[in-house]
């Protein structure tokens, strides 16, 4: 068996050398039959390797393209892979030394094709890095973990344990989707905000939890808020920059007649959009529900007391 093995890598290489191969090389070289000639040719097409038969040349051939040891990788796929190393390694060394190794594989020639590209994205802490890597193991291998956290709006420190789901980025940080056996319910936790994690020797029964359902009602992190629609007007002057993107997966747009542009939202919770709403000051007007509405009309004059305290 073992012999067979090594005939059929050697019958490879010299497909992949573009050697002149032929059923009769093969018997000469190996000592065997026309009929064991065949039968590792049916192997190999079996296994899914593109050979064929090449009359003009009169030998067996790769299909065009095919090599084992380079992938034929257009320009615009080039581009692709550097840019993602470019983008990707600034999360911490952990994503270099994969891009690398991969680069390897590929036998990709390293040049910095994307030297005019500026990206602008920050370099992931270090300490995030390492976290990113031992939470994807628990979350593959359903694995509960440990933390100290900080909380970002009240910097209370606790202990939780967690059922670790899934890791998402948002905003410019990576956050932890999991259960908290603290809370008793699902929450998000912010990578940066940890403290400490430590994996645990203990394992869970992972919940029917669906990142795309849950990251589609999102605004933001924010993901544990009640459903709510909320209805926004923006002016006509700021519209095109209001359009440049979309800011989440459940917006519906529409201009009206005096070409003010509405927008409604169906979100978890209002904090996720409330900071955003802002950014738009003095172009956008909330409509609806009233509540929000009230919320947003109180944050205002809290700000206007700064500039005129009279």
């Amino acid at each position: 068996m073992s012999y067979k093995f090594d005939t059929l890598i050697t019958i490879l290489n010299k497909l992949d050398r573009r050697e002149h191969v032929t059923a009769r090389s093969l018997m000469d070289e190996f000592e065997i039959s026309d009929r064991s000639v065949y039968r590792y040719m049916d192997t190999l097409l079996t296994a899914g390797f593109p050979i064929n038969y090449d009359r003009k040349k009169g030998s067996y051939t790769f299909d065009e393209g095919f090599t084992l040891t380079r992938p034929s990788l257009s320009t615009g796929e080039i581009l692709g892979l550097a840019l993602a190393k470019k983008l990707l390694t600034k999360f911490g060394p952990g994503f270099e030394n994969s891009f690398n190794k991969l680069e390897e594989r590929l036998a990709a020639k390293r040049t910095d094709v994307t030297g005019h590209i500026i990206l602008s994205s920050e370099e992931l802490p270090e300490k995030t890095g390492r976290y990113l890597g031992f939470l994807h193991q628990a979350i593959i291998n359903f694995q509960r973990v440990e933390i100290v956290y900080r909380a970002l709006s009240t910097s209370q420190v606790t202990t939780r344990k967690l059922d670790p789901y899934y890791l998402f980025f948002e905003g410019g940080f990576w956050n932890l989707r999991a259960y908290c056996n603290l809370r008793k319910d699902l929450r998000v936790f912010a990578l940066d905000k940890m403290i400490s994690l430590n994996t645990l020797d203990e394992h869970f029964v992972p919940r029917p939890v669906s990142p795309h359902e849950e990251l589609s009602g999102a605004f933001g992190a924010y993901l544990d808020g009640e459903p709510v629609e909320i209805t926004l007007l923006f002016d006509k002057e700021i519209q095109s920059s209001v359009l440049r993107r979309k800011w989440q997966q459940r917006q519906e747009v529409k201009t009206l007649p005096d070409g003010r542009l509405e927008m409604k939202f169906a979100v978890k919770g209002a904090d996720g959009i409330r900071n955003w709403i802002y950014r738009w000051i003095p172009y956008v007007e909330v409509v609806s529900p009233d509540w929000f509405r009230e919320i947003v009309r109180g944050d205002l004059k809290k700000s206007l007391l700064r500039y005129d305290p009279r």
